[in-house]
């Protein structure tokens, strides 16, 4: 191998190391943004939005205040990237198990099950809780709440329309209704979970949501079934 091809080969391959290098520092500091924003949405529902600071989001992850302010600037945009966040990765979770399940009942079942098996569903109550009430405030954190709505109804609506269509659901109305009538159950639910409502279980609120879409389906036996 003459000279110049040989500099030539441990060039480029000085260039690919230095790439890898960079892939990996890169990689790195995408995974602790992400893990900086799922802090930064569980501190924002323990103090609302309007009471949170950087030095409580930098405290709770182990990171420095000058970190957070590298990633997002200023604290508003680092609570509206975290709420957006934790919003997607409820979306992304319903939409996985809608595209694994095909039978429409056990769809259903199964997005209740989401719900319901969360490892903690009183704090993750009073965590959407807190997001919506945010919300309510707050323009900026509307949109990511209503995308949360809008991909759980669609998916509703979906399987409904798809146990119609087999002959599995016989509802008497219309299955927008049906859909907004399951929510209106699990946002109660999630209300009785978070003030802590004598009684009120994960099980419970699992075996309730169900009843309520068995009888809106009118499929009381698959529902039967399943609790």
């Amino acid at each position: 191998m003459r000279k110049d091809e040989s500099t030539s080969v441990k060039a480029a391959s000085r260039r690919r190391k230095r790439a890898a290098r960079g892939l990996t520092r890169r990689d790195a500091t995408l995974a602790q943004r992400e893990r900086t924003l799922a802090v930064a949405a569980r501190v924002l529902a323990e103090h609302g939005f309007e009471r949170v600071r950087f030095r409580d989001v930098a405290e709770a992850a182990g990171v420095s205040i000058g970190l957070l302010q590298n990633y997002f600037v200023t604290r508003d945009k680092m609570l509206e990237e975290a709420f957006s966040w934790m919003c997607q990765q409820l979306i992304n979770r319903w939409r996985e198990h809608a595209e694994r399940e095909s039978d429409p009942w056990a769809k259903i079942v199964g997005l209740i099950d989401e719900l319901a098996g969360e490892q903690d569903l009183r704090s993750h109550s009073s965590t959407w809780l807190e997001f919506c009430s945010s919300a309510s405030r707050h323009p900026k954190l509307r949109q990511p709440v209503l995308r949360v709505y809008a991909s759980w109804r669609k998916i509703l609506i979906e399987a409904v329309d798809e146990g119609v269509a087999s002959g599995a659901f016989s509802p008497a109305r219309a299955s927008e209704d049906v859909a907004d009538a399951i929510n209106a159950a699990v946002d109660g639910l999630h209300v009785a979970m978070a003030v802590r409502l004598s009684g009120m279980t994960p099980e419970r609120f699992r075996r309730l949501v169900l009843h309520v879409a068995g009888l809106l389906l009118g499929t009381s036996d698959g529902a039967s079934k399943a609790a």
